[in-house]
């Protein structure tokens, strides 16, 4: 489990443009059900890191779900209703493609299509399921992307913020 300490030094160490580049995962695999389970795992990093970060009693992290995780950012203000929700579609996402071989039909193009950004994407949908398949992944590593980046913004600000205080 990360310490205070571990997070300091990952602070110290790296900028968050630094962090975001050692966390660049897109030529590592060529499927989106990996990036999404590899993204999940940096998002759920980052949020721990945050609580450790916000919240001096924040006990072992280890038993907490990423679910709990994530109730406990939104508790600390920390995500707004819109990055909450996304959240939760996130790792609804990840845990179809963790715990089933093969997602049923268009399940996940169904969890994809929950995301309050994916109507303002203006991606083509198609029969094709192929094409569908590929624009779903480009929607989903968009939204990954943006959700580390404001997870890692955030816990940059929040170190700056408490040395000043």
């Amino acid at each position: 489990m990360a310490t205070e300490n571990d997070v300091n030094e990952l602070l110290a160490k790296y900028t968050p443009k630094q962090f975001l580049d050692i966390t660049d995962f897109e030529s590592e695999f060529l499927d989106y059900r990996s990036k999404v389970i590899v993204a999940n795992i940096y998002i759920e990093r980052l949020m721990e890191f945050l609580i450790i970060k916000k919240s001096k009693d924040y006990g072992d992290l280890t038993t907490l779900s990423f679910s709990q995780k994530q109730k406990n950012l939104y508790k600390l203000g920390i995500l707004s209703d819109d990055l909450n929700h996304e959240l939760k579609i996130v790792n609804q996402i990840r845990n179809t493609f963790a715990h089933e071989l093969i997602p049923v039909g268009d399940k996940i193009t169904q969890l994809i299509k929950k995301f309050k950004f994916y109507y303002e994407t203006k991606v083509p949908k198609t029969d094709n399921s192929i094409r569908q398949a590929g624009a779903d992944g480009m929607i989903i590593g968009m939204i990954t992307g943006f959700l580390m980046r404001y997870l890692v913004e955030t816990l940059w600000e929040t170190n700056s913020k408490n040395k000043k205080q």
